[in-house]
């Protein structure tokens, strides 16, 4: 039974949204009492007190655990996460941003540190920033201690970490002490971090905020390869309490707010930018409130109101409604798997997407806990998409939503790029109409101008635009939130515009392609746009005959028609990549049980595609749409190869043949493919056979 799923031996199932794609859905009533209908945890005629759910105590047992000095000092150490309301805090070994764990190199392009993240810093040139450090410690140095004992746990079900250190400072300690360090940032956004200090402890722990200096964009390489600006800041000491602003040009400006409270009494230096306790041994607790200029118009001020509020609450009225906010983040995904491994990487990677998707209104970059691979850019090329389905998939309809909100607060920008022209380095483009969107867009709708001149090819994908549309539909189709409908229709006809002039009939092939890059993804695109335009009242006329002669490239392989990468394109032994069956999975503009679907997947299976992580969700998609569910199985279950697609027992890297740093870096996209995996797995149409 280890490598089959049966509808019967599942506890409930969660109500898989592409079986309502294209018109099926029943109705928003009707949806949503199906979907209460199978969530494990209803509270309707429960005593008031019961036991944890299995779902619950799965989740529970989920948890991160780092424990021992052997841990802290792995080479492939991995940060834990914290985030919500837009914050993310990848958390170093001592709880801070500095420093961080000694035995992990980051001699890579990519930097491996911890850091902290707010949704809204950014530059105006599509680049997410990050302009403060967070270190402490004691003495005048701030020494952080030598660590002597080890232990991490970030327990998911309530988004709460817990580290255990003993520390040992040079600074006149002769002996080590411990120091308890909790952390977890809020629904709204605010982190909250306390320090309990043993009372052996000879120094007082003090917290200090520092300005990034040392600004990198885009791995530093191509056209970014140079020095940039750096972040210029200063402190306004508060009553208990101190307030950072940072300025760059071109920037936001970024504001950091954090109020204070601890036994023993507490002191605020605003020119060092330090603040904490004024005696060894107690306890401070810290109310960390990002803010941006590009949210709000005094962000200094509404981030000290929103630091002083979190105060006054308390951390523990704020942690209880953190917990709260999980447990019914989790309640609407519970699912009950056969294989221990795979159900315990659902949760976690379930627990990834609220982290950077819960109450954020700023979708995560490439890689979603890297800033600056990609600049941190939101990719609606491949990444967006895939963390939007899985949040379809998983019920999560409130966090897909804020998705929408994204692309709708982006359009008017699009549409300026497709009246207006887009340049990337020596490529341009200019429409009549239409919303041009790009691979890479920053906060507000921003085309990032890639590092190299071949790059600028870019500017002639229409595929992120047919993204958005399919994002903002399958949005409406599958929540049934009819408010949305008008928007994901203007998205639709709107990047429909844009593919549909970039159409050229060609006769060797008689059909229509895109003049400029006719892969199968593009070609697949224009096709849904066209159909879903059709379909929904919104196209021109013509539209239905360019519809119908919209090429999606094959080629001949053994005497069968199977997908290729573009027209007249040849395949070969091991050849195919997971992005060519697109037509299959989201677009749905061919059936699955076309054999063109079937025959191309027993070719692409057996390519390299798997060494991009992601992939292996979206061929065990196209696997479990097939009926295969010991492939299905075995696409997921290769995300849990250690050292390979899984760190650290923390996280499945972007790429399997990169540098180090690049597979240490965990790929937000990576975790929604294997939600999409194992949820397309419980749509099997019967109830007998295995799949």
């Amino acid at each position: 039974m280890d490598h089959h799923f049966s509808q019967r031996i599942f506890r409930e199932k969660i109500i898989n949204p592409l079986y309502f794609i294209h018109g099926r859905i029943p109705s928003p009533f009707l949806l949503a009492a199906l979907v209460e209908a199978f969530l494990l945890v209803q509270s309707a005629g429960r005593a008031a007190v019961s036991p944890p759910s299995p779902w619950e105590t799965t989740v529970r047992e989920a948890a991160f655990l780092k424990e021992g000095m052997a841990c802290f000092r792995h080479p492939q150490y991995q940060y834990e996460c914290l985030g919500l309301g837009g914050t993310v805090m990848r958390v170093g070994s001592h709880g801070l941003t500095r420093p961080g764990p000694v035995g992990t190199p980051t001699n890579g392009h990519l930097q491996h540190l911890p850091y902290l993240s707010y949704q809204s810093w950014w530059d105006e040139e599509g680049h997410r920033h990050l302009p403060f450090e967070l270190e402490g410690g004691y003495g005048v140095k701030l020494e952080p201690g030598e660590v002597m004992n080890f232990r991490h746990r970030l327990d998911i079900f309530t988004g709460f970490l817990e580290m255990d250190l003993g520390l040992h400072v040079s600074e006149g300690d002769p002996n080590p002490f411990q120091s308890l360090r909790e952390m977890f940032v809020t629904p709204g956004g605010v982190l909250v971090m306390r320090v309990s200090d043993g009372a052996n402890a000879l120094k007082p722990f003090r917290l200090r905020v520092g300005i990034n200096q040392d600004v990198r964009i885009y791995l530093n390489g191509g056209m970014y390869a140079k020095a940039h600006d750096p972040w210029i800041g200063e402190g306004e000491g508060k009553t208990q309490g101190l307030l950072v602003v940072a300025k760059r040009p071109k920037s936001c400006t970024a504001t950091l707010a954090i109020a204070m409270e601890g036994g023993g009494g507490t002191s605020v230096d605003a020119k060092s930018m330090e603040l904490g306790s004024t005696k060894p041994g107690k306890t401070v607790t810290f109310y960390i409130a990002p803010g941006s200029s590009y949210e709000m118009g005094d962000p200094a001020t509404v981030a000290w109101k929103k630091a002083e509020a979190a105060k006054s609450r308390g951390f523990q009225a704020l942690r209880q409604e953190t917990a709260q906010w999980w447990k019914d983040y989790y309640g609407r995904s519970s699912v009950c798997l056969p294989d221990p491994a795979l159900q315990k990487w659902f949760v976690r990677s379930t627990y990834y997407l609220g982290v950077f998707f819960g109450n954020t209104d700023i979708p995560p970059g490439c890689n979603g806990t890297s800033i600056e691979s990609f600049a941190g850019a939101i990719c609606p090329e491949y990444d967006l998409v895939l963390n939007q389905m899985a949040l379809l998939y998983g019920n999560h309809f409130q966090e897909a939503r804020r998705v929408v909100g994204w692309l709708e607060r982006s359009l008017p920008r699009a549409e300026r790029y497709a009246t207006e022209g887009l340049t990337l380095h020596q490529t341009s483009v200019k429409y009549s109409g239409g919303a041009k969107f790009g691979p890479l867009m920053g906060y507000d709708g921003t085309i990032l101008v890639p590092p190299t001149t071949g790059e600028g090819i870019w500017a002639h994908e229409d595929f992120a635009g047919n993204n958005a549309a399919l994002i903002a539909l399958n949005y409406v189709d599958w929540s049934g939130d009819d408010r949305c409908e008008a928007l994901a229709k203007r998205i639709l006809r709107k990047t429909t515009e844009i593919s549909v002039e970039d159409l050229q009939w060609r006769p060797d092939f008689e059909s229509y392609l895109n003049r400029n890059m006719p892969a199968t993804v593009q070609q697949a695109g224009t096709l849904f746009g066209l159909r879903e335009s059709i379909r929904r009242g919104v196209a021109e006329p013509e539209w239905s005959e360019k519809a119908e002669k919209i090429l999606i490239p094959t080629a001949e392989f053994r005497g069968k028609k199977l997908l290729a990468v573009g027209p007249g394109a040849k395949l070969e032994e091991n050849a195919g990549d997971a992005t060519w069956l697109s037509p299959a999975w989201y677009y749905r503009v061919m059936a699955d049980g076309d054999p063109i679907v079937a025959d191309s997947y027993a070719l692409f299976r057996t390519s390299k595609t798997g060494n991009y992580t992601f992939n292996n969700g979206w061929m065990g998609v196209v696997a479990a749409k097939l009926r295969n569910g010991e492939e299905a199985v075995r696409w997921a279950k290769n995300f849990l190869q250690t050292g390979v697609t899984l760190f650290h027992d923390s996280c499945f890297g972007e790429l399997v043949a990169d540098f180090e740093d690049f597979k240490k870096t965990p790929e937000v996209a990576a975790h929604a493919a294997y939600l999409c995996n194992l949820t397309q797995m419980l749509l099997d149409g019967d109830d007998a056979k295995e799949v």
